[in-house]
């Protein structure tokens, strides 16, 4: 570090130097701006080799003859429009389904690189250095944010009833009486709150905003900012000035909060949300929330089964952030003994509790956090379906199969009340019931995408039955949903509730559709396993999935990704060159139900390296459009370019939109 040190005292100005700079010619300014760009790169050259130094690592890139230390190194080439380093996802992504679909990967790949629209960029890409909860606390005081961010007690009362009223996005670590409780003290003593504390009162009206759906402004609040992100930005200035990252009474809840409402502002997965998370869950081990309160600390019971439902929201939120990421979970499920909650309500216990009552029956609907209970059931075999997923060492097919029957027998564990029907027989139930009966119905669906998605890939027969069944379930269901967001529809007044999560399951079912279109066509007509009825079918559903993909475009990248992969199938269809089988020369099983699955029966009809035939490169060729259109997908002229490969059809003739 001495080499540091005195390079960069070679920098230091006294202000009379400093000011005599401007009178400095042109010429002279040139010279001494290349000085200090040579000086910089050599600064950072330093600092590059002082890093390599401390991890052991060479100061120079491997040459070609270093290979030889490792037999198994490869060198991976990264796609065209990256950059050097790269940028990981992994098999539970929706856009990893493109390495199964090579003509649609090689289009695509450059779209993520494509130019957005002006408006989507100022709505959506947050200015440099402007996460809010990376700044100095200096500057902030709690009497500061409660004069310019909280509106008056009657309007912050309403909030609060928008909130614990609500369902679907109360979170399950605030205790409904207990924070009553608090915010009582808060508006007696305004002087003595814990800003931790106030953070979290923000993010609750940030999440109450949300489902009122108006941009308030008030009059208390001199920023002059809308109620609903001013009310998140106050939360983040809170937690600032609480100093959330040592660990502390309320910084787990605060920043789980504040990331949570940060989630929910795009449709797009949210890197800064899943950065936040992992501070969360460092803070939470640190804290021994992964340790269960009866063998570890010495906490009452309230404390004890809050602690429960903290860590179980954490697990939660771990695997689905990472789920959308395509990144492994940040959480070793080995290493915790914390057990789940009990299905209590927030008037089953208290502060003064002295012994917890019994869980509650599992087919209560009133109960609003009922989900919650039933998800955190069965998120430990989604999570090892994902880490399957993100795995790579090679499973056998009996273990692969294991994984199948297990996610089965997450249907199993889903109580009645929480099973899945259509929207047509539940005209009489509460919104919230019939939205969280999809969500858990969704985390089977997807489970059976991505566990048997690879395999099908491969050929493999049950697995591609399964992928068929399960994308086409998944997908009706979301546009049946979607469709009730509309004016007059069941869902009317909960489409604040299409969130990433939700947008995140269904652009996943729409790429394994088009999947399984390109795997029938690449593998032969006269080979495959799906019929033309079942072909139709996907179609239709892709048709009526690029209307929702291009609505939501303008606020969503990963939408309209995925808009040109469905245009592409939809126009390869279309193709008056691709062949046509009769219905009765290709047959597809139906789907074994959950339950009646046993892997010695399995066993002969699943092998990962089973292939459906030898590929047809004939009949194939003749839909392959996408190893020569370039990268520039979101600029392509369509109307010249379908004549090109479809003859005269027009984009707009080769596929009706519904």
């Amino acid at each position: 570090m001495s080499q540091l040190s005195g390079f960069t005292g070679k920098f230091k100005v006294n202000s009379n130097e400093s000011s005599k700079v401007t009178k400095r010619p042109r010429e002279s300014l040139t010279v001494n701006n290349r000085e200090a760009e040579d000086r910089l790169a050599h600064l950072e050259s330093l600092v590059k080799n002082l890093m390599q130094e401390r991890v052991g690592a060479p100061a120079q890139p491997l040459t070609p003859q270093d290979t030889h230390l490792d037999p198994e190194a490869t060198v991976v080439q990264p796609r065209k429009g990256q950059n050097d380093n790269g940028s990981y996802v992994g098999s539970t992504h929706w856009s990893a389904v493109l390495d199964d679909i090579q003509e649609l990967r090689t289009v695509l790949s450059g779209s993520a690189e494509a130019p957005e629209p002006e408006a989507y960029v100022a709505s959506k890409r947050p200015a440099i250095n402007s996460e809010l909860i990376f700044g100095s606390f200096n500057a902030y005081s709690v009497q500061s944010f409660i004069s310019e961010y909280l509106p008056p007690k009657v309007q912050v009362d309403r909030y609060l009833s928008t909130y614990f009223r609500g369902t679907t996005f109360i979170v399950p670590f605030i205790h409904t009486y207990h924070f009553q409780r608090q915010y009582q003290k808060l508006w007696a003593d305004t002087t003595s709150v814990n800003p931790l504390w106030l953070s979290i009162l923000f993010s609750i009206c940030y999440m109450a905003s949300l489902k009122d759906g108006e941009n308030r402004q008030y009059s208390s609040v001199q920023s002059g900012l809308p109620g609903r992100p001013a009310f998140h930005s106050a939360a983040a200035k809170c937690l600032v000035l609480g100093e959330y990252h040592r660990p502390q009474e309320f910084a787990v809840e605060a920043l789980a909060m504040y990331g949570h409402g940060k989630n929910l502002q795009t449709l797009d997965p949210s890197r800064e949300a899943g950065a936040i998370l992992g501070m969360v869950v460092r803070m939470a081990y640190e804290l021994g929330y992964h340790r269960d309160p009866s063998s570890f600390g010495a906490f009452t019971v309230f404390e004890g089964e809050m602690r429960r439902r903290v860590w179980a929201a954490l697990k939660q939120m771990d695997s689905m952030i990472s789920f959308q990421l395509g990144l492994p979970s940040i959480i070793c499920l080995e290493n915790c003994d914390a057990k789940s909650p009990r299905i209590l309500l927030d008037s089953d216990f208290d502060t003064d509790t002295k012994a917890l009552p019994a869980s509650r029956s599992d087919n209560e609907p009133e109960n609003r956090l009922l989900w919650f209970f039933v998800k955190d059931r069965i998120m430990t075999s989604f999570s090892k379906v994902c880490q399957d997923a993100l795995s790579f060492k090679k499973k056998s097919p009996n273990e692969i199969l294991q994984l199948d029957e297990k996610v089965r027998q997450m249907y199993t564990a889903i109580p009645d009340v929480l099973r899945a029907r259509p929207l047509c027989e539940s005209i009489a139930d509460p919104p919230f019931l019939i939205m969280t009966r999809l969500y858990v119905e969704f985390m089977i669906l997807k489970s059976l995408c991505v566990l048997h998605r690879k395999y099908m890939a491969r050929g493999n027969v049950y697995s591609t039955k399964v992928c068929v069944e399960a994308g086409k379930k998944l997908v009706s269901q979301i546009i049946e949903m979607y469709n009730e967001y509309a004016p007059g529809g069941q869902l009317q007044n909960e489409r604040w509730m299409l969130t990433n999560f939700t947008m995140n399951d269904f652009l996943m079912g729409v790429m394994v559709l088009c999947l399984v279109v390109h795997t029938r066509w690449k593998n032969g007509l006269q080979n495959s396993v799906i019929s033309t009825e079942t072909e139709s079918e996907v179609l239709e559903l892709l048709r009526q999935s690029h209307t929702i993909c291009v609505d939501k475009s303008p606020v969503s990248r990963d939408a309209r990704r995925v808009s040109y992969a469905i245009r592409l199938t939809l126009n390869g269809a279309k193709s008056p060159n691709t062949p046509k089988l009769p219905a009765s020369q290709t047959q597809t099983a139906n789907l074994p139900k959950a339950g009646e699955l046993k892997s010695n029966d399995l066993a002969s009809q699943f092998n990962p390296n089973q292939a459906l035939g030898q590929n047809d490169e004939t009949a194939f060729g003749l839909l392959d459009p996408f190893n020569f259109m370039g990268d520039d997908v979101e600029n392509i002229d369509w109307a010249s370019f379908d004549p090109q490969i479809f003859g005269n059809t027009s984009l707009s003739e080769s596929f009706s939109l519904p």
